[in-house]
């Protein structure tokens, strides 16, 4: 196992850090090697884990699984996009773990049948048609060996760029039971004629897509002075790639399902190379857009139930997502310690008391009671909250809280 590090000689480069200075790595995730027998070859996979908050105790969290193809191109994008948008206060879908997958020959895995290339089309070429075994590698593989080793809930996405996305639209026509959401970035629909397109119109005619969601970018690749309109209904080579993933957004279009939560998006300012940044976090919004509150800012309005409507908004997204999810932590603390500061005590308590059921063993939740009760005067239950929390993080910032109650000067 090996650690994916981003040396800080790059800020050394820019004048960042001088000459004798001591530097550290950048620690993001971890490389592990895992032979395949589906594939006949040792597979590489980059992961990236939530880091768990301090003191949580026996309450181990579970993550949703983002399987990323291309692995090694677009990792550093997507694990940051994840950190930004799913931690902290108002964060807009789910902590999940990234399972970026490389490839050895990544025709030969990510083509569904032997085809010719998009240079030669006639020309059949040997080395491709290998989808089947990479779907196998993920369903039999690599998912099972994820399950055991990490954190992992069952709710599972599928993202690729180019052949990747070609990837991700045959395994939810093929294997849909794998994968619960689809992020295909500008895909190569072209391959094989078009038999994606076809065979998702086939697809489209049973249920094998209920509470599957959809997100499907289009780049800009088309020629100078080349309308959409005109492109559809055109034949020419050059604009092959985007004429077939239009053939595929009015396939969808004409046959609606009702399970098949989809939507699609183009971007004409960017080109097939510049795209999948731009669809990497509008695919998150999208895929996600079940989990985050219509009105965030609302819950700073003392006068509702906040802590009651964020109780009901993880009861809807863990119906969806098919196994229970809480209510972010921090995010509960930051709402109590907005009420405190607000002198609004019911409403700090409510959150406060939210965080405790949900979290009895986190250090966390106890400071936040022990906050509530040294605000309204409770002293002896402060301390007791307080204490708990040392007792389960000896590093919480309860300890300087409970020793100065105890009327114990810092040295």
């Amino acid at each position: 196992m090996i650690n994916i590090k981003i040396f800080v000689f790059l800020l050394a480069m820019a004048g960042l850090v001088h000459a004798g200075e001591k530097s550290e790595d950048i620690v993001v995730g971890t490389i592990e090697t895992i032979h395949s027998n589906a594939l006949n070859e040792d597979k590489k996979i980059w992961v990236y884990v939530p880091k768990p908050d301090a003191g949580r105790g026996p309450e181990k969290p579970v993550y949703p699984v983002v399987y990323l193809l291309d692995g090694s191109d677009h990792f550093l994008s997507m694990m940051g996009l994840m950190e930004k948008k799913c931690r902290g206060i108002g964060h807009s879908c789910p902590e999940m773990i990234l399972v970026a997958v490389t490839h050895n020959n990544r025709q030969r895995e990510l083509t569904p049948t032997k085809a010719g290339s998009y240079a030669q089309p006639e020309k059949i070429n040997e080395n491709s048609g290998g989808g089947e075994a990479f779907s196998a590698y993920l369903e039999k593989e690599l998912i099972p060996y994820i399950n055991a080793k990490y954190p992992a809930a069952p709710y599972r996405v599928l993202v690729g760029h180019s052949l990747g996305g070609l990837t991700v639209l045959h395994n939810l026509i093929n294997h849909s039971a794998l994968f619960d959401a689809y992020l295909a970035i500008d895909p190569s629909m072209w391959w094989d004629n078009a038999l994606l397109v076809k065979q998702m119109e086939v697809a489209l005619k049973d249920n094998r897509f209920a509470n599957k969601s959809l997100y499907l970018t289009v780049a800009n690749t088309l020629a100078k002075g080349v309308s959409m309109d005109q492109v559809r209904s055109g034949s020419d080579q050059e604009s092959r790639h985007i004429r077939s993933i239009l053939k595929l957004v009015d396939t969808l279009d004409a046959h609606p399902q009702k399970g098949l939560r989809w939507k699609w998006k183009y971007y004409p300012d960017e080109g097939h190379g510049s795209i999948p940044i731009l669809a990497e976090y509008d695919g998150l919004n999208f895929l996600f857009d079940f989990y985050k509150l219509a009105d965030f800012a609302r819950l700073y309005d003392a006068k509702i139930d906040g802590a009651g409507e964020m109780k009901q908004q993880f009861e809807k997204i863990s119906a969806h997502m098919g196994y229970q999810l809480l209510p972010d932590l921090e995010t509960m603390d930051g709402l109590g310690q907005h009420f405190l500061r607000e002198k609004k005590l019911k409403n700090a308590h409510d959150f406060f008391s939210a965080n405790l059921e949900n979290y009895p063993h986190n250090a966390l939740s106890h400071e936040g009671m022990g906050d509530y009760y040294q605000a309204t005067g409770d002293q002896a239950r402060a301390k007791e909250a307080y204490q708990q929390a040392v007792n389960l993080d000896a590093s919480s910032k309860a300890r300087g809280k409970l020793d100065k109650l105890n009327g114990i000067v810092a040295r």
